[in-house]
């Protein structure tokens, strides 16, 4: 192990938020800045890079830091999906006046470096999109495609809202079961009817539904949410298992991440627990708890070798002071 000095910076680039937080040599909170998303599938290279350095910036300032005095850094991005997207992101990092050894990968593995554990096991992401990944105890990685739905994975925040809205349409059409999400989209949409709620979604892309509003039907029995329901639970644990396969695992932690699954609803957390027994008999299934930063900042903290005191301190530090991201 060794004497830390300087400061240490982890970075959770999202596609609705980014997430910067900059610790001491002691493991104390410096600094913690939030802004906009920064996927550049979303809003492109050049959006993208100038977001995250108008966020560094900002954070160096509240921290009274300068690039120099950060000693290691982890970064998570929303969007790295390929070897290029790597290198891209690297050679952002790097002019950023930060170290070539920093963590730069997407942010979805973040959610395995938040324990106690070195940062194996298998974390299943849902929020703005939905991804599997995995990390074996060898240091071997694997994942979805990250692809989206309509191109052969789905359970991410926005699938959800989606389907909401076509069971309203399916119900109004009588294709099927009557369902409360119309009464909560056409009340939320102020639209005078199903057939003008439609319309609204079409051209603007606004269903007026959030995932809770699923779930809270759920728990009533409402036959169109349950089937959403058990649509999110058994492909996200397809994801899961085909990530156990590629890395020749059958059991361990499960980490259920993202402000969809995160929160932990009782109707879709028990719906997630029960299909990867199915699939993952001998896993162990946890919700996050706390905003992935923190697992960039854990990461850079242990290819920093600290010591297991300090990085326990800091830990429990950063989930004080962090805690978690909010429900969608």
């Amino acid at each position: 192990m060794t004497t830390p000095t300087g400061a240490l910076l982890g970075v959770d680039v999202g596609g609705t938020k980014t997430d910067a937080v900059l610790v001491g040599a002691d493991g104390a909170l410096l600094a913690r800045v939030i802004g906009a998303g920064a996927n550049h599938e979303t809003v492109g290279w050049v959006e993208a890079e100038a977001r995250i350095r108008g966020l560094l910036r900002e954070l160096l300032t509240d921290a009274q830091v300068t690039a120099a005095e950060i000693t290691g850094s982890a970064w998570g991005f929303a969007g790295l999906d390929s070897p290029a997207d790597e290198a891209r992101h690297r050679l952002l990092v790097v002019d950023l006046g930060l170290s070539r050894d920093s963590i730069v990968v997407n942010d979805a593995f973040l959610a395995l470096d938040v324990g106690e554990t070195t940062g194996a096991g298998i974390a299943i992401v849902s929020g703005t999109g939905a991804l599997v990944v995995g990390r074996h105890p060898d240091g071997t990685t694997a994942r979805t495609l990250g692809v989206g739905a309509g191109r052969g994975e789905w359970g991410s925040g926005s699938d959800i809202v989606d389907a909401g809205a076509r069971a309203v349409a399916e119900a109004y059409l009588g294709t099927g079961p009557e369902t409360g999400l119309t009464e909560i989209a056409l009340r939320r949409s102020g639209a005078p009817s199903v057939a003008a709620y439609a319309a609204e979604v079409w051209r603007h892309g606004r269903p007026h539904l959030l995932p809770p509003d699923v779930w809270e039907l759920v728990a009533r029995g409402d036959a169109a949410s349950c089937r959403i329901r058990d649509r999110v639970a058994d492909s996200l644990s397809a994801g899961a298992a085909y990530v156990a396969g590629q890395l020749h695992v059958e059991d361990g932690e499960v980490v259920l991440a993202g402000r969809v699954l995160d929160p932990g609803h009782p109707v879709l957390h028990e719906a997630m627990v029960t299909a990867l027994a199915g699939v993952l008999p001998g896993c162990q299934v946890r919700r996050l708890g706390v905003a992935p930063v923190v697992g960039a900042v854990l990461a850079t903290a242990r290819l920093a070798a600290w010591e297991p005191a300090l990085l326990s301190r800091t830990r429990s530090g950063l989930y004080r002071d962090v805690g978690r991201e909010p429900a969608q």
